[in-house]
């Protein structure tokens, strides 16, 4: 592999692990603070303990991709779920 090839493969696990922190961050998780906080529970810092973790697995970026999408689609679902919809009641939401 050319040099300029390694580069980008060994910038793209953090790349893809900055997505991971914007898509959490549309929940109010944030790096470095507690986050949403729910009787004991902090949010942020389990999030934070999670992906230090994961990242000292050193998964393949597109593994880190994977996971990104899996919270983003978690995340946007989410919202969808418990937003007032409009003429729509949220029984009539598609279910598996």
């Amino acid at each position: 592999m050319k040099t300029r090839e390694l580069k980008t493969i060994h910038s793209e696990p953090g790349q893809a692990w900055e997505m991971v922190w914007n898509e959490l961050g549309h929940a109010g998780i944030t790096k470095g603070h507690a986050g949403p906080v729910n009787g004991d529970i902090k949010w942020g810092e389990n999030a934070a303990v999670a992906i230090e973790r994961l990242q000292q697995s050193k998964l393949p970026a597109s593994d880190v991709n994977n996971i990104g999408l899996l919270l983003q689609a978690a995340l946007h679902g989410a919202e969808i779920f418990w937003s007032p919809t409009v003429g729509t009641p949220k029984s009539e939401l598609v279910r598996p």
